[in-house]
């Protein structure tokens, strides 16, 4: 297929949320799409094989991720990414609806987070409740 010369396409872009705050930046054909937290935008591409680069930001970039997707002349071209829970994960891009990755390590890392806050602020009342009990 050659490539189009004229912006003839559309590129509707779906970022799916993740736990936390996370921007998700999108690079199609050289133009850049910023959508904060989540939600769908749309750009008018060429048409023919588009290199698109995605990643999320908190704190730093993480979850890149690259699709190489052949976009029709005058047709919408869906393309879905959802960002990591955590910063150590991978992204998912497709053009079929995506699944976040990394949810078990988030939640396990809130609830592990949570015990120990809530140890160091027990421990203390527990351990003066044994003394006066023992005294």
């Amino acid at each position: 297929m050659n490539e189009g010369t004229a912006y003839d396409s559309l590129v509707r872009v779906h970022v799916s949320r993740s736990i936390g705050p996370r921007d998700a930046t999108v690079h199609i054909d050289g133009h850049t799409v910023d959508i904060r937290y989540s939600g769908t935008r749309e750009l008018r591409v060429r048409c023919g094989p588009q290199f698109v680069t995605a990643y999320s930001t908190w704190l730093r970039q993480h979850g890149e991720v690259e699709l190489l997707v052949d976009v029709e002349p005058g047709k919408v071209t869906d393309i879905y990414y959802a960002p990591p829970h955590h910063g150590l994960a991978k992204g998912s891009i497709g053009l079929v609806p995506q699944r976040a990755k990394g949810l078990f390590v988030a939640v396990g890392g809130i609830v592990f987070l949570a015990g120990l806050a809530l140890y160091f602020a027990v421990a203390p009342l527990l351990a003066d409740l044994l003394d006066r009990l023992a005294g």
